[in-house]
Order: C-alpha cells, then structure tokens, then sequence
C-alpha cells in the first residue's frame, strides 16, 4: 500500500567522494526524473482521529493517488489499510474542497467526488469494511448541484451539522448564486436534511459540543474574504427523533467587523470539558483564545478573551478550504507514574519566519507553559493539519529534508511511551547529502528605482525561502553563477511551504537555485504584512519578485541575468506581470515566465470566477466599475507589449477558477504582438494539476523551455 513519499527516507549511499565533477548548471543529471518528481507530488490531507470499540486509537487520512483521493486508517500500532468502499472522497464546495471525510468511532463519512453525496460505512476501521455503504444526501437534480463537506457528528451518531453550498433549485434550475449554509443530515439512510443555519453569504465550520447541545460556526460576507473578516458565531441546537431541529438563541461570539475594525476569527472547535476555542487576528497576529468556561458565551463575549498562547507567531490560517485543524487539547492519562494523571496538554502549529513549529504545552494554575515534546519532536518545516486524542496526536507534518507524511505519537511522558511513528512509508528518491536545505532570506524592497531600506516599520521588506543549487558529486562551472527560479506561491493569500518539495528539488538537484517569495500580502507574518497587498495585487508582489532576485544577484548567490519566474494560479499572474516591469536601474529584468493556470486578465476574473472568490478583487485591486481602468493596466492580457521576454503557458481544459479561455486570449495576444511563447493544455485538469501523466510533461515541457532560453 502507498499512499505517497511519506517516509523520513532517503538514499542509504553516503556520499561522492573525492572533488566534485564540474557540470554547467541547469544541466545537472540529476537522479530526479520528472516521473520521479510527480510522484513525490501526492498529496495527503484530511486528517481525523477515533477510536475503535476496544478503545484503540484509529487515525485517518486520505491521499491523492492516480487521480483519485484515497481513505487509510491506521489502527493502534498496526500497519494502514485502504477503504475500499471510497472510490475518491472530494469535496467540490466553493470549488477548494477539503473537509470530505470525517469519522465517529469506526464510522467513516465521505463526500464522493463522482456526485457530492454524503456516504457513510459501518466498520470501515476494519479491513476492506465490514459494513453495507449507505447513502445519506438526496440525489440533486443536476450533477454535483448539492455539495457538503466537514461534517460534526452527534455524540448519540444520528445526526451531524455538515457545511451545504447549493447550486440550483429543487427543480433543477440554476440559481444565481450558489447558497451556503449549514444543515442537519440524517445518518440513518432516511435522506432528510434540514437547513439550520443561513442568511449569511457564507457559513462554515459547524462543531459540536461534547454533548451535542451547542453549535459554532464562521460566517462571513461579500466583499470580504474570512481572512479580511469573520466572525464566530454559536447557538444551542437540538433535534428530535423525527428530525425537527431547534437553533436557539444564536450570537456573534467573536471577530467580525466590530468597533471600526476588521477581525477573522478562524478555527472554532469545543474541548472536551465544553469550553469553546478559536482563533482571531484582533491584536495583529491570528492567536489562539479560548473560554474559561464551559457553555454557551454571551454575545461579543470573545472580543474580550485575551490570547490562551501568543509565542510571536501565528497559530491561525486563511481558510482556503474546510476541515482545517491546527491545535487541539487533551486531558488524558499522560504523566509518568506518581504524576497527576489528569494534566491538560495543548499541541498546537504556530507559524514562525516561513517555518511550522509544533508547540506542546502543559496548562496549569498559572495558564500554560512549554513542555517537553518527547516523542512528539519534530524540526520546523511545515504542518497541514494536527489532530489531538485523549493519549495520542496525529499531524501531516514534513520537514526540509523530511518527506511530509502522517505522523503519531503519544503525549504520554511515560518513559516506556512510543516514539513517532510514520505509517505508510514510502522511500524518498534523494539522499540527504543532495537535499537542498532552505535559507530563510529577508530583503529590502519597494518600487524598482527608489531606494531600498530595511524600514523600522517593516513596511519596506519582505520574506523568501532561498534552496542552493545541490547535487552530490555536482558543482558547476569554473567562474559560473547558477540561474535562478523565482517561485511564487497561489493565493494570492497563502505562503510557501517549508517541506521537502519534490517540485523544488527538481530544479535545486539540476543546478538551478530556487526562491520561494513570501511577498507582501502573504500569511503568516501578521495581519499587517498581509493587508500590505490590499489594492496593489499586480505591483507590490511583483516588486518584491524583482527585489528577492536583486538581492541573491548582489549577494553573489545567482546569475541576474538568467532569473527565470514561474507560479500558478494568482502566481501565473504575478509571473507574467513582472515581465512587464521596465528593466530596473540595476539593469536587472526577468528572462521568461512560466504561468500555470494563472490569471490573465483580471476584468474576465471578476466576471467569471465562482462565489467564493467573486469579490476578492474589491479588496486586492479595488471595486469595479470604478476601478476598471486599474483592472485592465494590471492585466497582462491587455499589453502583451510589454511582456519583454518568452513565456510558457500550461493549462488545464476543466479549470472552474481560471477558465481556459483565459489562456486562449492571451496566447492570441502574445502570437498578435511577436512574443516569444509556448501554450500546452490538459484535458482533465482543473486548478492545479492531479495526473501524474499531466505532472510529468509539465516539468519537461517547463525545463526545456528554460534551457532553451538560457541556453543551457
């Protein structure tokens, strides 16, 4: 079974020795091959913990293999197995997914990817499930016209609270607007499913009490995005026995835009002694809060809870998708003999300088300190999701030389405790001694000509992970610099992953050196840092493009003039802007772009994009009509003139985010002005590529297209 590179793994073999063979570089042979480099792009997500009738922990995961997502569970210390029964669990709510399974004891609920419908399995912790696979949603009158994802189930396991995004009417006609809200489903099979929570543009994240008696939730509405504003709101629920359901007194918790100010609450969730958790950015940094009391809060009573943890970073994410978890809380048998058998430990990620740290502490009289992470010590990289029981943690956790993978162990300090375990291993194709490591890189920037300073204020820096070229046995040329790729993050709201990326280590292993920018907008450095994009998507990150370059150029760490810039998504977008900047007074100017599935054309964005994304714009740009004219001067669609240098175009054919014809227009624009290009498209792939086959011809068509402009 395999569920991707998950292993700590590696090359056995130590070493080259004697002096290093002298290669140009880019031209590198690199063990890596792009076969290679797709399959270490599986990805993991959608972590859950439960435990069996026996009491043993079970730990669930799903892996994107072959197109399709697959279910594992690992159950105590035994080895995982596939659930058979899902064929691919995927939520397509607001188009990003996540949240598509989710367990009670030995029952596991999906989302199938084929229709949106929730299935449940009795049983499924067992080998292949022993169980009959039940069907819990109506079947909507159009395909995948009714989607759902991060379900929270009922102590009593009859009824959950699942997130719903509707798309047409009973009838089958198409609404206007997709309508979210949050409803109640039935787990018997009895098909009923009752809206409970609505009204506002979106509701997310429905969890549970304990006993089932209270439901929080984010909601949040157009032009903000739930990073700009969100609010947590709670409310008592009960539903009868013939399916009735009774929301009682709902509030606003906390977040939102209250007092003249903008605050996104994230990440609500109820520990086991009924106290309610989130996280908000109400003091510039997305902290962790919670309730000292068990129950149901007053209205606004949140807005005055202090920070439970504040280390410096953040321990809130933008929420992309749904299912997150970044923290949780345990009051279970830990201590070793004669200790108090009852301490309460907190393990949460709290996001430093471009690096995940997991932070395991131990909540006394005086409120919570640092413990000792035993065996659940890991190095900073980065973590997508953690997971707490009442003995044991689990994450998807990678390092810069550790393939992210499932990791468990136990909070217990017992000395005779089992150390970290990573189910699922698979062996990573590099050795160590040819991982390029990231160095964390801080560098003045501002509009290209002014003058860069490091400003006390921080308004005038920002952020990247630079990987050296590196190649065991490998050095290059006698004299030579080695080219550069300038790698941009999505979002544009999001950061760059410290883990051990295959897609960087494909270039880093063939001579090239690589820069993940944390431009000026991206998360993980304050609300400030963040809001510095508000209204200049299209300049600042392009600024801060050219000045990460510029400033591993004058360091004497790349060649400036064989920079090369590449991302996808709102990265394409920012890759094909600044080869539109005018060459800077350094002389510095990119020598190609690659765009993958990325925005051209930002007027054709706004009008076409889905629900979820529909008024970003206002806020990264400004509000049209009345910014119109800066929508189309920052759309390389409209001045292919300006791009000054080739550029590779790859895109799927059933992108919902970014349609094709985006692509279309410009290709046809950049043939029209005599611009250097090449245009290659996927039939089956949506917003991110998923086929390995895809995967492959990607990263050859994207190294070629390097080497030939550079004349490698």
């Amino acid at each position: 079974m395999s569920s991707g590179p998950t292993g700590s793994g590696g090359s056995s073999a130590g070493p080259t020795e004697g002096p290093p063979s002298r290669v140009p570089f880019g031209a590198w042979p690199s063990p890596l091959s792009a076969e290679l480099a797709a399959q270490g792009g599986v990805r993991l997500g959608g972590l859950a913990m439960s435990r069996d009738a026996d009491g043993l922990p079970l730990v669930w995961w799903s892996a994107l293999s072959g197109g399709a997502n697959q279910v594992f569970v690992a159950r105590g210390d035994g080895e995982p197995v596939r659930v058979e029964a899902v064929t691919s669990a995927r939520s397509r709510l607001n188009e990003y997914g996540g949240g598509a399974f989710w367990v009670s004891g030995e029952r596991l609920f999906w989302v199938d990817d084929d229709d949106q419908r929730i299935r449940v399995l009795d049983g499924a912790a067992r080998a292949g499930g022993a169980g009959e696979v039940v069907v819990l949603t109506p079947e909507a009158p159009v395909r995948r016209g009714f989607r759902y994802a991060a379900g929270a189930v009922a102590p009593a396991g009859d009824w959950m609270v699942v997130e719903r995004e509707v798309h047409c009417a009973e009838d089958g006609t198409p609404l206007a607007e997709p309508a979210h809200d949050l409803a109640v489903v039935a787990t018997d099979g009895s098909m009923w499913v009752r809206s409970v929570v609505s009204g506002a543009d979106f509701v997310a994240s429905p969890v549970l009490s304990p006993g089932g008696t209270e439901l929080a939730w984010l909601q949040w509405d157009h032009p903000s995005m739930p990073w700009d504003s969100a609010s947590l709101w709670a409310a008592g629920i009960s539903v009868d026995t013939h399916g009735e359901v009774e929301l009682s007194t709902p509030r606003r918790v906390a977040g939102g835009a209250t007092g003249g100010a903008e605050v996104s609450a994230c990440l609500p969730s109820w520990d086991e002694a009924g106290r309610l958790w989130w996280c908000d950015d109400r003091d510039g940094r997305w902290v962790l809060r919670r309730f000292e009391e068990a129950g149901l809060p007053a209205e606004g009573a949140g807005d005055r809870v202090p920070a439970f943890w504040d280390g410096g970073g953040e321990v809130g994410t933008p929420r992309w998708v749904s299912g997150q978890s970044r923290y949780g809380s345990s009051t279970g048998p830990q201590a070793a003999p004669g200790d108090d058998p009852t301490v309460e430990r907190v393990v949460l990620v709290e996001s430093r300088e471009g690096f995940d740290h997991l932070v395991v502490l131990a909540v006394g009289p005086d409120g919570p300190t640092v413990a000792d992470s035993g065996s659940l010590a890991l190095e900073p990289g980065w973590i997508d999701a953690v997971v707490v029981g009442r003995e044991d943690v689990a994450g998807i956790a990678g390092a810069p030389d550790t393939p992210t993978s499932v990791v468990i162990a136990s909070l217990s300090e017992h000395p005779d405790a089992s150390g970290l375990r990573r189910p699922a291993v698979d062996p990573w194709p590099l050795g160590r001694e040819s991982i390029s490591m990231p160095e964390p890189v801080t560098f003045p920037t501002g509009p290209p000509g002014e003058p860069r300073t490091h400003a006390d204020d921080g308004q005038s820096v920002a952020h990247g992970l630079f990987y050296p070229p590196r190649l065991d046995g490998c050095a290059g040329s006698e004299g030579e610099l080695p080219p550069l790729v300038v790698r941009i993050h999505g979002g544009p709201t999001a950061a760059a992953r410290a883990e051990l990326s295959s897609s960087v280590q494909y270039w880093t292993t063939r001579g090239f050196a690589v820069v993940e920018v944390n431009y000026r907008g991206s998360t993980g450095y304050g609300r400030d840092y963040r809001n510095q994009l508000r209204g200049g998507w299209g300049e600042v990150e392009v600024e801060d493009c050219i000045a990460a370059a510029e400033h591993l150029a004058a360091a004497g760490r790349v060649d400036p003039r064989r920079c090369v810039i590449r991302g996808g998504s709102a990265g394409g977008f920012t890759a094909l802007e600044a080869l539109c900047a005018p060459v800077t007074p350094s002389g510095f100017r990119f020598a190609a772009a690659t765009t993958l599935y990325g925005v051209t054309d930002l007027m054709a964005l706004a009008a076409d994009t889905h629900k979820f994304e529909s008024r970003y714009l206002d806020g990264l740009v400004g509000p049209l009509p009345e910014a119109e004219a800066t929508y189309r001067e920052r759309s390389p669609r409209w001045h292919p003139e300006r791009i000054a240098a080739p550029v590779l175009i790859l895109q799927g054919l059933d992108d919902p985010i970014v349609p094709p014809a985006q692509a279309e227009e410009l290709v046809a624009a950049l043939a029209s002005a005599g611009v250097d290009h090449e245009y290659r498209t996927y039939a089956g792939e949506g917003h991110g590529f998923r086929n390995p086959a895809t995967i492959v011809d990607a990263l050859g068509a994207e190294l070629a297209f390097y080497r030939r402009v550079l004349g490698i």
